[in-house]
């Protein structure tokens, strides 16, 4: 079997997005990657989120939020960049790290949210992540 990919999932406050991001493809592509995430400041997960990914049959419920560690970072396979903050602010990716931004807005930062909002988000990051896994040739259940 061949060595696991590591992706990292960062976001400004690793609250929603890029949980989602990495419940998904520890969800998909299980033993065949190791996935994690962070934001640039760590924040609680949002009760929204865990909704959201619940519906999905996703518990996340038990994950914590995390602030960017360089050593997971330098080691990563791919670092994927939820929001147009971290692309300014995120460290330089070298050039040995697939380095994306997908640039999803934050369903929770929308005047009058609803749980429609993060649905959307989820759907969105559910697709991304598929579309990943399948281009890094990573199998997918």
């Amino acid at each position: 079997m061949s060595k696991k990919k590591h992706v990292y999932f960062i976001c400004y406050q690793n609250r929603c997005r890029s949980q989602m991001a990495e419940a998904f493809a520890k969800y998909y592509a299980g033993e065949h990657v190791v996935a994690e995430s962070a934001g640039l400041e760590a924040s609680e997960i949002h009760p929204l989120t865990i909704e959201v990914m619940k519906e999905v049959g996703i518990d996340i419920s038990q994950n914590a939020s995390k602030k960017l560690n360089m050593k997971t970072f330098m080691a990563a396979n791919a670092i994927v960049k939820l929001c147009e903050q971290v692309a300014e602010k995120c460290p330089v990716v070298p050039f040995n790290i697939i380095n994306m931004e997908w640039n999803i807005k934050d369903p929770l930062a929308i005047e009058g949210r609803t749980i429609e909002d993060v649905r959307v988000a989820r759907d969105e990051i559910r697709e991304k992540v598929l579309d990943l896994l399948k281009g890094m040739d990573i199998p997918v259940a």
